[in-house]
């Protein structure tokens, strides 16, 4: 997943889960850890999207 963060300026869950072939839950889990470095872009509390600060 950092892999993925880094190498776009910007991810979601659904892009998340689309590249690591994961469920929807274990695409989250992983961004709820690491959000103090995310960035959330999109200002919406659906079909959010995230880059590196």
């Amino acid at each position: 997943m950092i892999d993925l963060v880094l190498s776009r300026p910007l991810v979601s869950v659904p892009m998340l889960v689309r590249e690591l072939k994961v469920s929807r839950k274990s695409a989250t889990h992983p961004i709820d850890e690491v959000r103090p470095h995310l960035r959330e872009l999109t200002g919406r509390g659906r079909y959010r999207a995230w880059g590196v600060v």
